[in-house]
């Protein structure tokens, strides 16, 4: 199916939504797919009437590998655009357990995100905090929020930390391990909030998250 024929069901809704999502996966496995929806969107008078929003699991570079400078260029000047990038950890032994990944690649999320918010694209963050041990819980958070703030000062507050729920078809394959990295991301999420406490006064904690400005 096309990107044209996906956006033709789009407009046959009846109470058709404002917004579509590029989900998966990692929707950037084909990168050209946000292009070719834009493409498909503008083609239909849609430019700018619906958000376009992609998910990115900021693990790999297919972007700049198959996208021409003219296709980026176009992408990040397209109007009610945004990616929201997930950091799969706070630190290398939490993102190996979520992704089955090398620790090494938990460092390229970072430069993924900075490149994609260098060319201009409104970002968001989503951060998962599943982990099989809490020790050096703070210290390891601090170390993340420092991440985040050398990518820009305000990156923390346009994060938002997901919560993971065991589901049934997941519950029944899950071991004590996964249980106690469900348990303990709760744990995290408290250490992430003191840590945010430290460091942003009341008044920018309150700041919606489409309100924090990442652009200087």
């Amino acid at each position: 199916m096309s990107c044209g024929q996906l956006v033709d069901m789009f407009l046959q809704e009846p109470d058709r939504p404002d917004v579509v999502d590029l989900s998966g996966g990692q929707p950037d496995l084909a990168p050209e797919w946000n292009l070719w929806m834009m493409q498909a969107l503008e083609r239909r008078g849609l430019r700018g009437q619906v958000f376009l929003w992609t998910d990115d699991n900021l693990s790999n570079r297919y972007f700049w590998d198959y996208l021409t400078g003219d296709n980026i260029a176009y992408m990040s000047a397209f109007p009610l655009y945004s990616r929201v990038g997930c950091f799969k950890g706070f630190d290398e032994c939490s993102f190996t357990f979520n992704t089955g990944a090398d620790p090494t690649h938990f460092e390229s999320q970072f430069d993924i995100f900075q490149d994609l918010l260098r060319l201009g694209f409104a970002m968001y963050a989503y951060a998962t905090f599943t982990t099989p041990t809490i020790q050096d819980l703070d210290h390891q958070m601090k170390r993340f929020v420092d991440r985040l703030q050398r990518i820009h000062p305000n990156l923390p507050l346009r994060t938002i930390p997901l919560k993971i729920h065991p589901f049934t078809a997941t519950e029944l394959r899950s071991t004590d391990l996964h249980r106690e990295a469900t348990h303990n991301q709760r744990i995290a999420f408290h250490v992430w909030e003191t840590e945010l406490a430290k460091r942003f006064s009341a008044v920018q904690l309150a700041k919606p998250f489409d309100e924090v400005d990442l652009r200087n």
